[in-house]
């Protein structure tokens, strides 16, 4: 990336400070003076970067599969969930009709009027009755047994006749039980099979996340898109009406960019034509490729600007007023100041350095005429 720091002098006329060039009488050795004066002092970092919609969004398959159909062009308002395009799911769509059959299949079953139930339900009722039969004639061998009438052989017989048909008739109950559980636990597990497969097929149905504006369809009827690969983007959506600048600056320069600073923004789309904006969000993370942390800012664009075009700028990471005098004045941290017709050396602190000027950040009283050989 193209790095570099602008540097703006703007002179800034004093009302105490007038630039004039200075010589000593004739005879004596001739001197040039220089006038410490007030200046503008920028410094800015340069970046580039494009437009971007603050809330846009890249679209991207779940799954993989042929596009059946694409509902919406650029320049579409979308609302959130809308469907914007499908996947065919053809399988899918087998496997739902085969699950449906089966569940209405155990459903019919269950019905109270249905045959299945019904033979259960009349063995049952079969059982009922012979075991009422087997006790009553059970009681009555009872009563004959305990007046002698009959022999105990006859009693255990009548006893263990009723004991076999209770134990069917209880057995029949238990069996119509376990086939009403064992058809709900079948149906349980269809339905949720069935669940997972309509999850499955509205995942092949694409639909818009946000409110907003295809930005870009990337995508045909008929192509075959891939869920695994990670550039496989359908469609990005957004609103053109709410843009950023998304600039990429060098890590060594992160430490001076802060929010709320300047940014002076050209694009070749509008020559000579610079726009202003205020840097909103610094990334937490750098890219380890190019070494580079986005920025944002906020700008002000005309609603006509597309969206990805390519900007530069600059990051105004220093703005203000100071004095500042010729370097050729400057030495070892001394400046030689006339004074009553004479040089005397005055301490100064040295600022920045750029071009032919350097600052003097402590100027004394009096040091505004130098000579500069």
């Amino acid at each position: 990336m193209n790095k570099r720091y602008i540097f703006i002098i703007i002179l800034i006329a004093a009302a105490a400070v007038l630039a004039y060039i200075y010589f000593f009488p004739k005879g004596e050795e001739t001197n040039e003076t220089a006038k410490v004066e007030k200046k503008r002092y920028i410094k800015s970092v340069y970046a580039s970067g494009y437009v971007d919609s603050v809330n846009k969004v890249q679209i991207k398959p779940e799954v993989s599969g042929y596009i059946e159909t694409i509902n919406v062009k650029e320049g579409d308002r979308v609302k959130k969930g809308e469907v914007i395009a499908t996947i065919k799911n053809d399988k899918l769509q087998e496997q739902l009709r085969e699950i449906s059959a089966k569940r209405e299949l155990i459903e019919n079953r269950m019905k109270e009027d249905s045959p299945f139930l019904k033979a259960l339900k009349d063995e049952i009722a079969i059982w009922k009755m012979n075991t009422e039969i087997e006790r009553r004639n059970f009681e009555r061998r009872e009563s004959l047994y305990a007046k002698g009438i009959i022999s105990k052989e006859d009693f255990d017989k009548s006893k263990q006749g009723l004991e076999v048909t209770e134990k069917t008739y209880a057995k029949s109950l238990e069996t119509l039980n376990d086939q009403l559980a064992s058809l709900k636990s079948e149906l349980d597990s269809l339905t949720a099979s069935e669940q997972a497969v309509v999850r499955e097929m509205e995942k092949h149905e694409i639909k818009s996340p946000v409110d907003g504006e295809v930005l870009r369809k990337f995508a045909e009827e008929g192509d075959y898109v891939n869920s695994v690969l990670k550039d496989d983007i359908l469609f990005s959506i957004g609103n053109p009406g709410a843009l950023e600048t998304v600039l990429s600056v060098d890590e060594e320069y992160i430490p001076l960019i802060k929010p709320g600073e300047k940014v002076l923004i050209t694009t070749d789309a509008y020559p000579g034509k610079v726009f202003e904006g205020r840097i909103r969000v610094i990334e937490r993370e750098s890219d380890r490729v190019s070494r580079t942390v986005k920025v944002k800012a906020d700008t002000d664009y005309p609603p006509d600007i597309p969206v990805g075009i390519t900007v530069e700028a600059n990051i105004v990471v220093t703005d203000r007023e100071g004095l500042f005098i010729s370097k050729d004045a400057y030495k070892d941290g001394f400046i030689e100041v006339v004074k009553d017709g004479k040089k005397v050396r005055v301490p100064v602190e040295a600022g920045v350095e750029e071009d032919s000027f350097i600052e003097i950040k402590d100027a004394a009283p009096g040091s505004e005429e130098t000579p500069t050989r």
